[in-house]
């Protein structure tokens, strides 16, 4: 088995992934907290999401290792980083750590070749949104 899988996540980095859009969601709610408590902000949340987006945007492509690496270390690091602040509300951490394992496992379906049920579940979905897009063009032209 080689690793990773993919040396590029399905042929397309920016491509709808579930993996981009979770980690921005985890972005978008850490930026919501920063600044309410002084000198206390979730940088290991945000770190960990941003160096998760950088290994799968700019290193991937280029060292498919290094970059599968980064986006799987990334995605834990939210995970465990919402899972063991005591800062912000049960509801945040909760958020961010669901974020968090829905990044991780388009990750790991991308570096193992893995499935994994939210894959399964996103690409589902997809295909439902090109079948009612297809039903419905000639109604929309």
């Amino acid at each position: 088995m080689t690793f990773p899988e993919q040396s590029i996540p399905d042929g397309a980095l920016y491509a709808p992934h579930h993996f981009l859009y979770a980690l921005y969601l985890v972005l978008f709610t850490s930026a919501r907290k920063w600044d309410i408590y002084p000198r206390k902000e979730p940088v290991v949340v945000t770190g960990s999401a941003l160096a998760a987006l950088f290994g799968w945007i700019h290193v991937w492509r280029y060292h498919p290792v290094a970059g599968a690496l980064l986006c799987l270390a990334g995605a834990l690091g939210v995970v465990v980083g919402g899972a063991v602040t005591t800062r912000y509300s049960d509801r945040w951490r909760l958020l961010v750590a669901w974020y968090g394992l829905v990044a991780f496992d388009d990750a790991i379906s991308h570096a193992f070749g893995v499935w994994t049920p939210i894959d399964w579940a996103w690409d589902a979905a997809l295909a439902v949104g090109r079948r009612l897009v297809v039903h419905l063009s000639p109604y929309l032209a």
